[in-house]
């Protein structure tokens, strides 16, 4: 399996007078302009992918749109096993990927601290490692979950220009 973990991208700062409900924090538009330079790079680097699931909540929703868009990856799809926040969605978003074919190629648009658990666990289990995915970042990992390889790491701060 090939899989993508996307954190997205930039977004608004949490603001409960302008946002009462977190989901529908937005993306700012340096945040979308930005994740559209990663978006093309990673079409680049991987042109396809089978399917891509996104957590509904609008950053993530609208940063897999820009994936769609820039990248010329699949329509993505909502799920609300990106939309949790704890260990017990860690776990189900292995379970679900475990389920999935060894040939499948695989994004997933969502939210940290869970994403970073999420390639933790996956890498391995007993590891220790913690990885931090910045916002609009793209961790590539392949193998079996609970053995993958990281294969590479593309932060958005790897395509600015001076």
């Amino acid at each position: 399996m090939e899989l993508f973990v996307i954190r997205h991208a930039k977004a608004a700062d949490r603001d409960p007078e302008q946002w009462s409900d977190d989901s529908l924090r937005p993306l700012t538009r340096d945040g979308a302009r930005e994740f559209e330079r990663v978006a093309r790079r990673v079409g680049k680097w991987r042109p396809g992918v089978d399917m891509v699931l996104s957590s509904g909540w609008l950053r993530a929703w609208d940063t897999a749109r820009i994936l769609q868009a820039h990248a010329g990856w699949p329509k993505p799809a909502r799920t609300k096993l990106l939309e949790g926040s704890d260990a017990g969605s860690v776990a189900a978003i292995a379970a679900f990927l475990s389920e999935q074919p060894v040939v499948a190629r695989i994004a997933i648009v969502g939210h940290e601290p869970v994403l970073g658990h999420l390639v933790s666990a996956l890498v391995s289990s007993d590891s220790g490692l913690r990885l931090d995915l910045r916002k609009g970042s793209v961790a590539w990992l392949r193998g079996a979950p609970g053995a993958m390889e990281l294969c590479g790491l593309l932060v958005p701060a790897m395509l600015r220009t001076r």
